[in-house]
Parts: C-alpha cells; sequence; structure tokens
C-alpha cells in the first residue's frame, strides 16, 4: 500500500487512471492534439474463468464507450487476460465476443505480445483468427530472434502489425542481447515490412528510439512510400510531443493508453523488465 502511495504520482503520467472514463479523458485529449489512440485495460497472467470473463466483459464495454464518446480509439489486449494460461477454447470464448462487437462497430482490436512462452500461442490464435476478422492486428518484437521468420510467414497474407522492440526478460538463446543487435534487426523488420505493403502490409512502428524513427522516415523517402501508409505508435506519457509533431508533420500516429487497478504490477515491471525503460521514464519528466 506505501509502495502505491508512493509511485501513484508518477504512474498517473503513464496510466491514464483506473476507470475507462478515465481512458476516455485521455484519449479525448490526445485527439485534440491529433493523435490516435490504442486502449488497453490492465491485466494479464489471468488464472480463472471468472477474471478472464470479466477482463472480456470490460472491453465490451469499453467499445460501447468508445462509440458513444466519439473518441478516435481502438483496443489492445493480452490473450492471457482472456485466459489463453487456462485454455485456448476459453480464451477464444472469451476473445470472439470482442472482436464481433469491434467489426459491428467498426473499430480494431490489437493483440499485444507477451513472454516467449506465449509467442508461439499467440500467433497460432492470430492466425485462425484474421481469417475470419479483418479489424486484427498483432505485435511482434524485433529482439526475439524468431521475428524475423515469423514476420516473412505472416506476410503472405495481408497484415496489420505493431513492431515493438521488446520488455520481457528472455534468455539468449531465443532474444538478443545488445541494444546494437535489437536495433539492427528491428530495421531489417522495417525493411521486410516497406516491401512488402503492395501485399497489404501495414507497418506500425512502435517505439519512443529517436534513431529509428529517423531510419523509418528516410527509408520511406527512399522507397517514396508515402505517410498514410504506415503509422508511429508510442506509449502514453513518453516522447508524446515527438508523437505530436510527428503528427503535425502529416504521418499517423498512436498513443497506447493503459487504464485499470492493476496499474502498480504494469509500472514496477516496466522499470524492471529492462534499464532502457527506465531510461524512457526519467527522460520524459523533462522532456515530455
Amino acid at each position: 500500500m506505501r509502495l502505491g502511495k508512493i509511485l501513484a504520482p508518477l504512474a498517473r503520467r503513464f496510466v491514464a487512471g483506473e476507470t475507462a472514463s478515465d481512458a476516455i479523458e485521455a484519449a479525448r485529449r490526445m485527439n485534440a492534439r491529433g493523435i490516435r489512440v490504442i486502449l488497453d485495460f490492465l491485466g494479464e497472467d489471468v488464472n480463472s474463468a471468472a477474471a478472464a470473463a470479466a477482463a472480456a466483459d470490460e472491453y465490451l464495454r469499453l467499445l460501447e464507450r468508445i462509440a458513444r464518446s466519439g473518441v478516435d480509439a481502438s483496443v489492445s489486449l493480452k490473450l492471457s487476460q482472456m485466459g489463453l494460461l487456462l485454455s485456448a477454447d476459453l480464451c477464444l470464448q472469451n476473445l470472439e465476443p470482442v472482436l464481433k462487437e469491434a467489426a459491428r462497430r467498426g473499430n480494431f482490436v490489437w493483440l499485444d505480445m507477451e513472454g516467449s512462452a506465449l509467442t508461439e500461442r499467440t500467433l497460432d490464435l492470430f492466425g485462425r483468427l484474421r481469417e475470419r476478422y479483418n479489424g486484427l492486428g498483432v505485435c511482434l518484437q524485433s529482439y526475439l530472434v524468431r521475428t524475423g521468420g515469423d514476420l516473412d510467414r505472416l506476410m503472405r497474407r495481408p497484415l496489420t502489425v505493431r513492431l515493438c522492440k521488446g520488455a520481457y526478460q528472455e534468455p539468449p538463446s531465443i532474444a538478443f542481447r545488445s541494444r546494437q543487435a535489437v536495433d539492427g534487426n528491428y530495421r531489417l523488420l522495417i525493411q521486410k515490412a516497406f516491401d512488402h505493403l503492395e501485399q497489404g502490409v501495414f507497418p506500425a512502428f512502435a517505439t519512443h528510439d529517436r534513431s529509428l524513427i529517423d531510419h523509418v522516415i528516410q527509408s520511406a523517402r527512399e522507397k517514396r512510400i508515402g505517410a498514410k501508409e504506415f503509422e508511429f505508435q508510442m506509449l502514453y506519457g513518453i516522447a508524446n510531443r515527438l508523437l505530436e509533431r510527428l503528427a503535425r508533420e502529416g504521418f499517423q500516429t498512436r498513443v497506447y493508453i493503459p487504464y485499470g487497478t492493476a496499474w502498480l504490477p504494469y509500472f514496477i515491471r516496466r522499470l524492471r523488465e529492462r534499464k532502457e525503460n527506465v531510461y524512457f521514464l526519467m527522460r520524459s519528466l523533462w522532456r515530455s
């Protein structure tokens, strides 16, 4: 309790609040700055069917509130939040009503990527669901060695993909360890995605790294790719002034806004997972 009280003022910069109303108001503020939004109800590693069903119900209510409020926002969720750790069937039972509701309202659902133990299961379910739902995207992480092959396979069909670096601690047998290697693989993924735009690939570059952002922009110019053929995504509270500047320059932008009572585990995990997260969070206190 004491730790939560100490961290709450800082965490509020990166988490909209505990309720959907808080998230909608944060979305409205970001929309006013020319930035579209992705809303995320915090929670993962659900270990009961009741908790998974409750998370799905929250997303159904969230989609209704987005429509009623008129904010420009899609949603993002984790499959472990929908019950994947219990069974794939339970996960689908909870997830499909959310996807159907999003489709009915003309909205979009992102599948977040979690630790490597769930990578294959997440991509398997995504592969099954993309056959039926067009408004569905998935996240891939550049620090995993397997990601280049995963992207190649997924791009055989039209694909909306979020490319991020990744923030979970993984063994060196499956993940690049140095920042140079992770960034190098990210640049490779940028090129792969750009080379497949005509095949229906839409990439979202989720990074606060200015050198990678510059690389995306330069690559797009060299390939004569329009600013509407990809987008930049960033976390709420981190480098959002940069995101606003990109929006003014004509690029598509989205900010990822989390909310919920599980803010403390989310916040601490982001600080502990990788030292780069601490750097970005602390720097943002001075620059955002």
